[in-house]
């Protein structure tokens, strides 16, 4: 192998390796985001939380991702608009790829836990 090729392929493993990087950190953090949703949104949106309505619940696998999509992308209609208003970006962001990773039609869906 000549140098410039060697050269070549050097920068773009570098390339690649930012792109991938910043894409990661855009898309949030689902590890975080589910000790996010179970600090904030999980005291009301469990299973079984008293005194709510079966339709209450919202773990991760009670919708798809592209309804995890439109929830997020229209939080001010919820019933808890003033509780996001008091979360992060950051952390809504961290929050909603949890959520979506885990919907029921993701390949890895997830029970709210």
């Amino acid at each position: 192998m000549n140098k410039q090729t060697f050269i070549g392929l050097a920068a773009a493993l570098i390339l690649v390796s930012y792109v991938g990087i910043s894409v990661a950190s855009e898309a949030g953090n689902a590890r975080k985001g589910r000790f996010l949703f179970r600090q904030n949104c999980r005291p009301c949106h469990m299973e079984n939380p008293v005194g709510a309505k079966p339709a209450h619940y919202l773990g991760p696998d009670a919708k798809t991702q592209a309804e995890w999509k439109a929830v997020f992308e229209s939080y001010g209609d919820l019933p808890c608009k003033d509780e996001w208003s008091k979360i992060s970006d950051e952390d809504r962001q961290d929050i909603f790829r949890y959520l979506h990773d885990g919907a029921k039609d993701s390949p890895t869906p997830a029970k709210c836990g």
